[in-house]
């Protein structure tokens, strides 16, 4: 990217005439187009990817698969909240048998269900029309506990949950998260077979994944598709209608299409180290699932209360780039800039402004979108944060302002 003639006064100007947002957020969408891209499930390419292939059975027998990563039958919660992220990188004596694809596919297919969901949209006249959508789940407790993504559930007033085997239930939303895109369904059933969670800490880049899903909802059961992880610890902002950040995400060029949403992105054990959820729209070969060391605190949490808890703050954040630092000579090289402030909300209570450029909460530093989402999931409503930041046009020295987070808004 060219760099722009100007410095911290020209950037004053563009913010007092208003034009620091719009400035930003073009530069932004030059520099980091993935953050701009629509992720909504909606809307099928209706183009199946050549990697894509059909998952059938093979005749695989029990034997063939290591003890080690079948999993349990019932869910350990308590497991869940104890794993993080920080979980130590796989050391050259694992031992562990990996699977040969068809063998993994063979062992976690029984545990992957088709999700279709029925609600109810208006037309341009205003008339009430039925429409419905489709993503895919996986079964974590044999007593029927289903993970899926929570924009596949969010607005249905009814969920069909069909088993590998045909077997069809309805089902309720034991809970749902739309900051991380997580959603825990139940469906009266016993005995269902629940897929081993594995821990995303482990992998590495280069490293060969697996996602399963009912792709398109093409007929004849879930879709195949394999590659490598491309890279770890992603960040995608303007999420949905709320324009949510999704931050520690697996980025794979598996292929994830509208329907694998919700389902399980695999190792070579077989056993869950994502969710997928979002596809790239027009960018071939990209895909992003929710790491799943970050996700088994948030599924703990929604099987036990059926809601997660988080403070609020209430800007539009953007990552500062080192293309967009020098383009504007800003004071910082890494932070995230406030393109709006929600009126009345924590933030503007606390005097930012937009253009306002975030350093640090409390003592944790904030170097992209992704790490304010980790971080205010460390608070809950009411909790008080110091907020450090600096004022383009100021001094460029950072101010301090005392915030007292909210309570997200129901989406």
């Amino acid at each position: 990217m060219d760099r722009c003639v100007g410095g911290t006064m020209r950037l004053a100007r563009f913010l007092c005439a208003g034009g620091l947002v719009a400035a930003l957020i073009a530069v932004v969408a030059a520099c980091q187009t993935l953050d701009r891209m629509g992720l909504s499930s909606g809307d099928p390419t209706g183009r199946e990817p050549a990697s894509q292939v059909e998952a059938k059975p093979t005749g695989i027998t029990q034997a063939r698969i290591p003890a080690s990563v079948l999993p349990p039958t019932r869910l350990d919660v308590a497991t869940l909240t104890r794993v993080g992220t920080s979980a130590p990188t796989r050391s050259r004596s694992d031992m562990r048998q990996e699977l040969r694809t068809e063998d993994l596919v063979q062992l976690a297919r029984p545990s992957i269900v088709h999700v279709a969901t029925e609600s109810v949209a208006r037309d341009n006249s205003g008339r009430t029309v039925p429409s419905g959508g489709v993503g895919t789940g996986f079964v974590i407790d044999a007593g029927g506990l289903i993970v899926t993504n929570n924009h596949v559930v969010a607005s249905a007033e009814q969920i069909v949950v069909t088993t590998d085997a045909g077997d069809l239930y309805d089902a309720t939303v034991v809970g749902r998260d739309p900051q991380t895109d997580l959603a825990v369904l139940r469906v009266d059933a016993s005995g269902l077979p629940p897929i081993a969670l594995g821990r995303s800490g482990d992998l590495r880049i280069g490293e060969s994944v697996v996602a399963i899903g009912h792709a398109l909802d093409l007929p004849g059961g879930p879709t195949v598709t394999v590659g490598v992880v491309s890279a770890l610890d992603r960040a995608i902002t303007n999420v949905g209608t709320q324009r949510l950040t999704l931050s520690d995400l697996i980025q794979t060029d598996a292929s994830i299409n509208p329907g694998n949403s919700g389902g399980p992105l695999l190792n070579r054990y077989g056993e869950v180290v994502g969710v997928n959820s979002a596809g790239a729209g027009s960018f071939a070969g990209i895909g992003f699932a929710i790491a799943i060391d970050g996700a088994k605190p948030i599924i703990a949490e929604l099987i036990e209360s059926g809601q997660v808890e988080r403070g609020f703050l209430g800007l539009a954040p953007a990552t500062i780039t080192r293309s967009v630092a020098r383009q504007f000579d800003l004071p910082v090289s890494q932070g995230i800039v406030a393109l709006q402030v929600t009126a009345g909300s924590p933030a503007d209570e606390g005097g930012l402004r937009p253009g306002d450029i975030l350093v640090a909460i409390g003592e944790a530093v904030v170097p992209d979108a992704g790490a304010l989402s980790r971080i205010l999931a460390k608070y809950g409503p009411g909790d008080e944060v110091e907020v450090r930041y600096i004022r383009p046009g100021g001094d460029d020295q950072p101010r301090e302002t005392r915030i007292r987070l909210g309570r997200r808004p129901d989406p």
